[in-house]
């Protein structure tokens, strides 16, 4: 691990690095700043939920719709707080810029003709569990709990129903999102940390 770490802390200098966890927390105390803990989890989609909640329709609407469910769903408190701040968090994920095309599997949580949160999937390319059907955002209106689970589980009928192989995501540490996938019958592949490695940096091998 130590020849590992000092390899990147000579060849990577001023990098973003995505290491395993005890890599980089030997970077970090070497040094290195953590941005970001991310555990990637997959559903091969084998037992996925029958019922149907009338709240969880397709999703037909675009980024302006749903930026007002999205803006409340992300407190300050919240790990992705920084990334949903941006000023168009959702429009190159929604045209299929960021990750890929927006799949039909994608819903929407619609309460009194009002949009209360979406649960957005992309088809990123390459094979599950690393990519394929990915769930790249899942938020909901504070103000509406159950909401949540009810996308998750509308997301996961629809895409077994789309033969879709597996549902994949990336959950950031600290997220009680987690418990939810979990709950839900996602299973955890491994867990990354990413960190910024200093343009150069002292320490001491004493």
């Amino acid at each position: 691990m130590e020849e590992l770490r000092d390899a990147c802390l000579r060849e990577l200098r001023g990098w973003t690095v995505v290491a395993p966890v005890e890599l980089a927390h030997a970077l970090i105390e070497a040094g290195a700043t953590q941005r970001r803990h991310a555990t990637l989890m997959t559903h091969e989609l084998r037992h996925v939920p029958a019922e149907a909640d009338p709240r969880i329709v397709p999703l037909t609407l675009g980024p302006d719709d749903l930026l007002p469910a999205y803006r409340r769903a992300y407190k300050p408190d919240h790990p992705d707080y920084a990334f949903a701040s941006q000023e168009d968090p959702l429009g190159k994920l929604m045209s299929g810029e960021l990750i890929g095309p927006v799949l039909a599997c994608s819903r929407m949580a619609v309460v009194e003709n009002q949009v209360v949160g979406a649960a957005i999937v992309n088809d990123f390319p390459g094979e599950p569990p690393d990519a394929g059907p990915w769930l790249a955002e899942i938020f909901r209106d504070p103000a509406h709990a159950g909401v949540g689970r009810a996308l998750l589980r509308g997301v996961l009928k629809a895409a077994a129903a789309d033969h879709r192989p597996a549902l994949g995501l990336v959950v950031s540490g600290g997220n009680p999102a987690a418990g939810l996938y979990r709950d839900e019958g996602f299973r955890v592949v491994r867990e990354d940390i990413s960190v910024d490695v200093p343009g150069s940096i002292e320490r001491s091998d004493g």
